[in-house]
């Protein structure tokens, strides 16, 4: 049996008073929607997401992600997103489907006596990725991988960036090995070198780092991103733009260091921004291509 719906007008007093009695008897529940942001003169929406290439469930999935992805960062309107287990024929994808962004793919290398370049779950390179709107006035030529100094894992962890020099930015991708024991010893290391080269090679530049840390808000690793204002051990120079806290850096709310999960293993996935970068919004969305939630934050330089 089909269910039939009939629009029924009603006025304004007559919707209000109806509203008043559901409200006394407990009979109405409010919810927050989140919105959905959109880039405008002023401000900017820049997202960070794992496309899960490396993974049997989503690896093999054809051009499904990356059409996902594109259809995505259109309806936002986004100025860029920062993306990790991205591969090199979705990025062709997603050029294809993007006119008016730049998509820069960094591939890595096999962490093994091959050093031959990673693959994803079907037969393409695997890697880190940025993509950014054209105005923003990046430029492809000062895109640069660097090593962050891995011992242990599957592959050489590498941070991409890439430079404008009109507006003194730097954008970021990384991804860190994941694991514990020796692992997290090596997750270590590339945290503290990200953090250093964020700190010394673009000193000046104003910092966007999106990456899969693989590891939680409280951990030692992410002590070399937070900023000091943090406190809880942090030692490094950033904003959260996709935490709990907003555009605050409050030491007295021990939750900022905190958020919703972004994936089974918990929070493991960040936005960050230099200090100097005014967070409006952000939140945290849902992905049927990937066992990551992508980030979303609208910001101000």
């Amino acid at each position: 049996m089909e269910g039939v719906i009939r629009r029924v007008a009603i006025s304004p007093s007559a919707a209000a008073a109806i509203v008043a009695v559901m409200l006394a008897g407990g009979l109405l529940i409010a919810y927050a929607v989140s919105p959905r942001p959109e880039s405008s003169a002023d401000s900017y929406v820049i997202g960070q997401f794992n496309m899960a290439g490396g993974t049997t469930e989503h690896g093999t999935k054809g051009n499904a992600p990356a059409d996902a992805l594109a259809a995505e960062v259109k309806g936002r309107k986004a100025a860029l997103i920062t993306l990790q287990e991205s591969c090199r024929d979705w990025d062709a994808r997603l050029r294809d489907r993007l006119p008016g962004y730049t998509v820069l793919f960094g591939p890595v290398d096999n962490l093994d006596e091959s050093r031959s370049t990673a693959r994803c779950r079907h037969p393409t390179d695997f890697g880190n990725t940025l993509v950014f709107r054209d105005d923003l006035g990046f430029d492809e030529d000062t895109a640069a991988s660097h090593l962050l100094g891995s011992t242990v894992g599957d592959e050489y962890r590498e941070m991409i960036c890439v430079r404008s020099e009109s507006r003194k930015l730097v954008a970021c991708s990384a991804h860190l090995t994941p694991g514990a024991g020796e692992f997290l010893g090596s997750r270590l290391r590339e945290a503290a070198e990200a953090g250093r080269i964020l700190a010394t090679r673009y000193k000046g530049y104003t910092a966007i780092l999106g990456g899969d840390i693989n590891d939680l808000p409280a951990s030692d690793t992410l002590d070399s991103f937070y900023h000091r204002d943090y406190r809880r051990g942090a030692d490094g120079a950033l904003k959260e733009a996709a935490g709990p806290c907003g555009d605050s850096m409050r030491p007295e709310r021990r939750s900022c260091r905190s958020g919703e999960q972004t994936h089974a293993k918990g929070k493991i996935d960040y936005l960050f921004v230099s200090p100097s970068v005014r967070v409006e919004w952000s939140g945290v969305a849902h992905s049927e291509h990937s066992d990551h939630r992508p980030l979303w934050a609208r910001v101000v330089f």
